[in-house]
């Protein structure tokens, strides 16, 4: 068989798998899938940590030469994901690892930045980039259909019946409807929250889903819109400034809710830029 023919074979199988019908349905139907599998609600650092130790972990204790060589003797866990592309930086790569496996448990560290801090050559950005690509082969999550910032179907619950719905499922609610969403549901499905939506989404570098980058910026130009969004000028001729409708909300938080935003040499930014960066992970 022809090289050709063999390719062709590989595209067809590329393109049935491409073809898997997504989900699609209500807030019913994400509810029955809950009760098989808590695990697709998690958030990003809990599958980001799921991932890569799903990829193997390799241990070394004191027996082993290289280790005593190169860790006088301590024990240290080395991780098959980063194994082949980084060197001599285990033990950067297990406090990282840790900082994933902390913010996953919804520690503090869930609520901080991650910072890699290191002179030019070190490998920094290629980590950064080697995660982002661990974060496209994390399984698709449930969103709202036609969300700007692809949020979680359970931000439809309402307040008052979180506490239950906790009891219920052992799953805590975090966060509100963006006000896009909150607009629809009231204006378009008259504030039936069981009638909104729902459907799957991947995440994508390329694609800019679930993963936003901020490169360092000139401080005479240095916008919060970047991270937040802005009003669309091209839509205040149909509606009023304080309608959601008329917000365009692709800044880098929004891109990346639910997934990572990286801050490319992050201090050389302004502070007044950093208090809303941190404000906003705070929140």
């Amino acid at each position: 068989m022809s090289t050709t023919n063999n390719f062709i074979k590989k595209i067809k199988k590329h393109q049935e798998n491409k073809n898997i019908p997504k989900f699609s349905g209500i807030l019913e139907d994400y509810l029955r899938l809950l009760e098989t599998n808590k695990e697709i609600t998690s958030l990003a650092h809990k599958r980001l940590y799921d991932k890569i130790v799903s990829k193997g972990i390799t241990s070394f204790d004191e027996t082993n030469e290289r280790c005593n060589k190169l860790f006088n003797g301590e024990t240290i866990k080395t991780y098959n994901y980063f194994s082949g592309q980084f060197f001599g930086m285990e033990s950067a790569l297990r406090k990282i690892v840790r900082f994933f496996q902390s913010a996953a448990m919804k520690g503090e560290e869930s609520r901080q930045v991650l910072l890699l801090l290191g002179p030019v050559g070190a490998g920094k950005s290629a980590l950064v980039e080697h995660i982002k690509i661990l974060l496209e082969e994390c399984d698709p999550i449930y969103v709202l259909d036609g969300c700007p910032i692809r949020e979680e179907p359970l931000h439809l619950v309402p307040r008052s019946l979180r506490s239950q719905f906790e009891k219920d499922f052992g799953i805590k609610i975090e966060g509100d409807l963006c006000p896009p969403c909150r607009h629809r549901l009231l204006n378009e499905y008259g504030g039936d929250f069981a009638k909104f939506p729902i459907t799957q989404s991947s995440f994508s570098i390329r694609g800019r889903k679930g993963v936003g980058v901020v490169p360092p910026m000139d401080p005479n130009t240095q916008d919060a819109s970047m991270l937040i969004g802005s009003e669309d000028i091209s839509k205040l001729d149909l509606y009023p400034e304080d309608d959601p409708r008329a917000l365009s909300l692709n800044g880098a938080f929004n891109v990346g809710n639910r997934g990572i935003v990286e801050f490319v040499e992050v201090f050389k930014n302004e502070i007044e830029f950093l208090h809303t960066m941190i404000t906003a992970t705070q929140e």
